[in-house]
């Protein structure tokens, strides 16, 4: 397993009785690395000279286990391109330098337990660099992962910042909970012993509630009741130097995005109103497609009578009649209802001048 860690913590010194103006600038400060991992430390020349390049000179490397003198060189790079390593630095170790960016770098690659120490760049035996402290872990030590990086709640809310960890027994490790607000340093917010109660830094109360959950292996932190000021970033710890890569906590205002949420559902109200109105459009217009469609269709299989409506209007009124007067008798009846047919028909149709003796009528009155 190999992992470059590379970072920009800068430290210098200035040069002692030689050159005040040239310094070795050295990053990281520290660094941190599993057993099996790489690791990369760079040492930046810098001079107001110009002619101070790191092609013209040699550098050497030291430990925190060595004092800064000629006898404690463990590794050196000539201007020659030729490469010194002491006894029991072996060529998992590796020098290099860069006229571009006038640096040296030292590459240990394959980090082992026993390779945690302070290395420290010089130049002209008296020109150092601040050095870089290299921590290796054991490649067995817990891993800690927050399953969100951002969460959103409402002011009010409960928010859950949930922390899982492999390679370690959840039930016999403590958690730390920090955050860090924008601009501000770590902030210890409460420690959660294996099998004890929780421990609250100073200002935190029992809004801030943690668990541990052993069927998925994972720490859990609660806060009710939320507020804006809890607006931070969250990290989970155990074994006091093993973080986990921290979650960002968004409390907004309860009432923010309520007027889209109103005005969201205005727009489903009319759009709803405006379904209803095309529908009943639609109906009209089809129910008067439909009278339209009846009146133009002639009924079949009708007699002649069925569509006389002289002959409808005068069986009706004898229907009538026949109720009312039953005393008439069936004579008079007929002559009524003649009459009755002549004057409906004397409505709709053309008037024609017929003589009393050329009528049917005068004929049967002069039987009689």
């Amino acid at each position: 397993m190999f992992a470059a860690i590379i970072t920009t913590l800068t430290l210098s010194v200035s040069a002692v009785g030689v050159n005040a103006e040239t310094v070795l600038i050295q990053s990281p400060g520290v660094v941190k690395v599993r057993e099996g991992g790489m690791v990369q430390i760079q040492c930046d020349l810098e001079s107001d000279n110009v002619d101070v390049t790191v092609d013209k000179y040699h550098v050497h490397w030291y430990n925190s286990h060595n004092e800064l003198t000629q006898k404690g060189i463990i590794l050196s790079l000539y201007s020659t391109g030729r490469a010194y390593r002491s006894r029991g630095f072996s060529g998992r170790f590796q020098l290099s330098r860069n006229v571009t960016t006038n640096s040296y770098s030292l590459t240990i690659s394959n980090v082992r337990i026993t390779d945690s120490k302070l290395y420290i760049c010089g130049i002209w035996d008296s020109v150092f660099g601040k050095g870089t402290q290299l921590n290796v872990t054991s490649a067995d030590v817990p891993v800690l992962i927050q399953s969100s990086s951002i969460q959103r709640v409402t002011e009010g809310h409960t928010a859950w910042l949930w922390c899982t960890m492999s390679k370690a027994r959840l039930e016999d490790t403590d958690v730390h909970w920090y955050r860090k607000l924008p601009g501000q340093d770590m902030e210890w917010v409460l420690t959660h012993r294996a099998g004890g109660s929780p421990e609250w830094g100073r200002g935190f109360t029992e809004r801030f509630l943690p668990y541990r959950d052993t069927s998925n292996s994972s720490f859990t932190l609660t806060v009710t009741d939320v507020v804006h000021n809890d607006s931070a970033v969250y990290y989970c710890r155990v074994w006091g130097d093993i973080d986990g890569n921290g979650t960002q906590l968004i409390v907004t205002k309860a009432d923010e995005g309520g007027s889209w949420k109103v005005l969201a559902s205005i727009l489903a109200s009319i759009l709803v109103l405006i379904l209803l109105f095309c529908i009943l459009v639609m109906a009209i217009c089809y129910v008067k497609k439909w009278a339209c469609f009846q009146q133009r269709l002639k009924p079949e299989r009708c007699s002649t009578e069925d569509g006389d409506t002289v002959y409808e209007t005068v069986t009706a009124e004898t229907e009538v009649n026949t109720q009312a007067a039953t005393n008439v008798t069936v004579s008079e009846q007929s002559e009524m209802f003649y009459a009755d047919i002549q004057f409906q028909r004397q409505k709709t149709a053309p008037r024609i001048q017929v003589t009393e003796e050329a009528t049917e009528y005068a004929v049967i009155k002069r039987a009689q």
